[in-house]
């Protein structure tokens, strides 16, 4: 299913995308009067087909969101008018999203993946009312649709209300117990609080399906780190590309963990390679593997 961070709608209007006046009343045809009719979610392919390989490829076929930047601007435009509402969005370039949803609607209306992709443009625009509103529209229009679930539950996470999306997640879940996006994001809120024992589970079975998967590598790793299976962890780490180490969210624990078992030479030369990090939270953590390690600054 496509959980795509979707955009936004623009008001019913016509397909036409010619906005010339007419000159004369005998040009106009009587096909310009007429409106595409709606497709039915049954002649719309409910996952995506990039074409481009991905260093998390668990999700790729439900969302953009995992892609790296990279990869995002390798992808092109498609006949796959979701996929490309969905690309236009998430490039951050909302104007041609909304002109694309806007001149689709008439086709689509009646598609749930439409309006949760015209809702996950709001989000990513942060307009957080407007997300929740056409969530609902993607709900009203196919009900218990997995992937409006998921994104109500995501809108929820950022807004810190974690357990309003727990139980957006939990519910998302438990109507499709093959969607995989709602268990990563499910086992995600688990590993925050701590509930490594609920969470590592679900890491390892999408680990399963996909094992080359990095962020999975990752998770399963920190998972076993934070159950103090410093051994095992490690193996996990040591299974993703050493190009990705670079990383703060992998090179950090990695080091850690190498310090863990005694190698610190091992455990300061990851922490050397590692790039600045851009979060708070993370450039806190590297200060705290740094005084552990006694590269205090």
């Amino acid at each position: 299913m496509k959980f795509l961070l979707p955009l936004i709608f623009l008001a019913a209007c016509s397909t036409t995308t010619n906005k010339s006046p007419t000159k004369s009343a005998d040009k106009v045809s009587n096909n310009q009067f007429k409106r595409e009719k709606p497709l039915l979610s049954s002649q719309v392919p409910d996952f995506y087909k990039t074409g481009v390989a991905s260093l998390n490829p668990a999700l790729q076929d439900e969302t953009l969101d995992r892609y790296t930047k990279n990869e995002i601007s390798n992808l092109k435009m498609t006949d796959d008018v979701l996929l490309d509402i969905s690309l236009k969005c998430t490039q951050g370039d909302f104007k041609e999203a909304f002109q694309l949803a806007s001149v689709h609607y008439n086709r689509y209306q009646k598609i749930p993946a439409y309006w949760n992709q015209v809702a996950n443009c709001h989000l990513n625009s942060g307009s957080h009312r407007k997300a929740l509103l056409f969530y609902n529209k993607a709900l009203e229009v196919g009900p218990n649709y997995v992937p409006a679930l998921n994104n109500i539950g995501v809108m929820y996470s950022r807004q810190g209300q974690d357990q309003k999306a727990l139980i957006a997640f939990e519910r998302a879940n438990k109507q499709s117990r093959f969607s995989k996006t709602p268990r990563y994001n499910l086992a995600r809120l688990y590993l925050t609080y701590g509930l490594t024992d609920l969470a590592l589970p679900i890491f390892q079975s999408l680990l399963n399906e996909s094992p080359k998967d990095v962020d999975l590598l990752n998770a399963v790793g920190t998972s076993h780190f934070l159950l103090s299976d410093f051994t095992r962890s490690l193996s996990f780490y040591q299974a993703i590309p050493q190009k990705e180490w670079k990383r703060a969210e992998i090179g950090l624990n990695l080091s850690l963990a190498l310090n863990k078992l005694g190698k610190k030479k091992e455990a300061l030369k990851v922490l050397e390679s590692i790039e600045a990090p851009k979060t708070a939270k993370l450039k806190n953590y590297l200060k705290s593997i740094k005084a552990q390690l006694g590269e205090a600054e």
